[in-house]
């Protein structure tokens, strides 16, 4: 038996793993499958007697994994054979994956995981088993290899899964697998993949399929780029697929456009992203300048446009069939440009209230020809009219009349603003500490600081912040008044090096199973451009150490957690902070105390699948237009010198801001 250690940190293997993301990982898992030439790949969900997902096994018929290679396979992290190769083994299919990243992935899906590979080597066939445990994440036992009678394919086994699998039997993990696998099934039609007991079929889901050919950038010889938009039947994430000139994708960003009403994905092809690393090519969003911000730009003018035209070719394809219907109030040509204006009116108001009107198309006749006599007597009523009348269906009514007897309309209103502008300042923060032209210029105390004393739900939904950019004394003070007790003496708290410290945050909130007990929180915030190290955790490691050996501080009803946020850190910080027998990000942990290292991405990452539900509801994406207009109108003082130097932009007109499709 061979054990194979990854050539890389264990810390690091734990990050790329991504285990709050089984469905991710079961698509790593099918590449790998399809690059190693299967034609078909079978995806079992195995059920406990609740209902829930335990296990899974993923099979297919593909070349195997032979002694000869596997050490290759599974030794070096963030890269691949894939990388050298100019396509599959056998069939050349183009590959996908290149980043040596897939077999890691699998531990989302359980603690323990095993392959079973049978291959030809040799003009015999073999097989390979290949274990693995979640508590040791960067060794692979590969057993020796052993002679098979068994057709040639992989087995991926995973044991030990949690909860978190039951995200893998909702519709939403077979929606995102038929999307992540559209273009591939359509390029290579001999490929079957079939998940939790039937195939994916791209083809059966999509509703409208159109193609673009786009502009090149300037200085770019080659092939234009094309994007595909595709609009789906049902629910989908909406994504738009970065893809390599053999339309493989290997990144996903947001679309970044607002488009009610439409389920879509976009496939943006194009050769300049081959040689691009798959982690920088997620990052294209934050170049402001160069070939592939302006590729980008251009698809995403491209899907307005495109849904623009799809809003008008919705409504007369609409207008059409209420033709044909004998419903529609007009007859004939417009008469002249009067009744040609009110018809267009007609069209798009019809349109909108339509899905809120009754089946029965003598109700709805008579609606349309009130709504026709509204715009011929009183044109200006026309708006307020339709929605008194239309907005809400009778299921609706009665679903807000029951709701508006717990709390009220405008109360309604403002949950539905917060949830938006909270997703907008994601967004935004995002956009701040990752887009190279504002990374390289936002300071903690400036800017991030200032903004933050108004968001510090980021940190937690139960916190609240009482102490903003103050020394330690000034801690021990709310510390007290939280707890009830008098205001202690006025000696300093000090550092062990003498020095009082200046803490950015303190928040705290009440234990929430434990009556009476209490828990703060002090964050310690870094600029984008600071790469984490141990220069920056003594800072927040002194302010631990002067907490705890100070007597007033003491009380058993009370505990603290220390957090340093920033961008990245580097490797001697980043082994402390991911030990295996701790939760990722805590480099201390005693009975009254954590030390933890955060980045802005797991902070947002986290933040982003709280509000998940609400964006789903709220059918709202936030692109970057909106986020830094939100940004700008909101924390303007803190931004001021950023707006001022063009590192992001003024305040959108109304009209802008109003453009649903911009």
């Amino acid at each position: 038996m061979v054990k194979v250690r990854l050539e890389t940190s264990r810390e690091h293997v734990a990050e790329l793993a991504r285990l709050r993301d089984p469905v991710g990982a079961i698509e790593e898992l099918v590449w790998n499958a399809v690059d190693a030439d299967a034609e078909r790949v079978v995806v079992v969900l195995e059920r406990n007697d609740l209902g829930g997902v335990d296990r899974v096994r993923v099979q297919d018929d593909g070349g195997g994994m032979s002694a000869e290679h596997c050490e290759e396979y599974f030794r070096p992290i963030g890269a691949s054979w894939k990388k050298r190769a100019q396509g599959s083994p056998v069939k050349k299919r183009a590959l996908h994956g290149k980043n040596g990243r897939g077999r890691v992935r699998a531990f989302a899906l359980g603690t323990q995981v095993r392959w079973t590979s049978v291959s030809d080597a040799f003009g015999d066939r073999q097989q390979l088993v290949i274990e693995a445990d979640r508590r040791s994440m960067d060794e692979f036992d590969i057993g020796d290899p052993e002679p098979a009678a068994d057709p040639t394919g992989t087995l991926f086994e995973a044991f030990g899964g949690d909860e978190q699998l039951d995200l893998l039997a909702d519709e939403r993990a077979r929606a995102s697998l038929t999307t992540a696998f559209a273009t591939y099934l359509e390029k290579y039609p001999d490929v079957r993949i079939e998940y939790d007991g039937q195939d994916l079929d791209p083809a059966a889901e999509q509703l409208h399929v159109r193609d673009y050919v786009l502009p090149s950038p300037s200085g770019w010889s080659g092939e234009p780029a094309r994007l595909k938009v595709v609009e789906w039947r049902r629910s989908v994430t909406r994504a738009l697929f970065l893809c390599d000139g053999q339309s493989m994708s290997r990144a996903h960003l947001k679309p970044g456009i607002q488009a009610p009403g439409f389920e879509f994905t976009a496939h943006l092809t194009w050769a300049g992203f081959d040689d691009v690393d798959a982690e920088d090519l997620a990052f294209t969003d934050w170049a402001s300048r160069g070939p592939h911000a302006e590729v980008l730009a251009a698809a995403r003018d491209q899907l307005k446009v495109h849904f623009r035209a799809r809003v008008d070719e919705r409504r007369r394809e609409q207008v059409a069939e209420w033709q044909g219907e004998g419903i529609y109030p007009y007859a004939g040509d417009a008469a002249d440009e009067k009744e040609r204006a009110e018809r267009e009116t007609f069209d798009a108001v019809a349109t909108t209230v339509f899905r809120h009107l009754p089946r029965s198309q003598a109700t709805r006749r008579t609606t349309f020809a009130l709504l026709r006599s509204v715009l011929a007597h009183e044109p200006s009523d026309i708006l307020r009219i339709a929605n008194d009348l239309f907005t809400l269906s009778k299921q609706e009514r009665e679903e807000l009349n029951r709701l508006l007897e717990r709390t009220t309309l405008s109360a309604l209103i403002k949950a539905s603003t917060a949830a938006a502008n909270r997703i907008d300042f994601l967004t935004a923060l995002e956009h701040l500490v990752f887009a190279p032209d504002t990374r390289s210029r936002v300071t903690e105390r400036d800017e991030l600081h200032r903004i933050l004393e108004s968001q510090c739900w980021v940190f937690g939904e139960e916190y609240a912040l009482h102490v903003s950019d103050r020394s330690l004394n000034a801690v021990l003070t709310q510390h007290c008044r939280l707890l009830g007790r008098d205001i202690p003496t006025p000696e300093p708290v000090l550092r062990e090096d003498g020095r009082t410290g200046r803490v950015d945050l303190m928040l705290s909130r009440v234990a929430r199973h434990r009556k009476g007990e209490r828990h703060h929180l002090i964050v310690e915030l870094k600029r984008p451009s600071v790469v984490l190290g141990m220069v920056e955790f003594s800072q927040i490691s002194s302010y631990a150490e002067a907490v705890m050996s100070d007597d007033r501080f003491r009380d058993p009803t009370v505990t603290w957690d220390f957090w340093l946020v920033g961008n990245a850190m580097d490797k001697a910080l980043r082994q402390l902070a991911h030990q295996v027998d701790r939760v990722p990000g805590c480099a201390v942990s005693t009975p009254r105390f954590r030390i933890m290292v955060k980045t802005w991405g797991e902070i947002i990452e986290d933040c982003q699948e709280r509000l998940r539900f609400h964006s789903a509801q709220l059918e709202y994406q936030s692109s970057t237009e909106h986020a830094m207009d939100y940004l700008v109108r909101n924390h303007g003082d803190a931004v001021a010198e950023l707006v001022a130097d063009g590192i992001i932009p003024s305040p959108r007109s109304a009209e802008a801001t109003n453009d649903v499709m911009q």
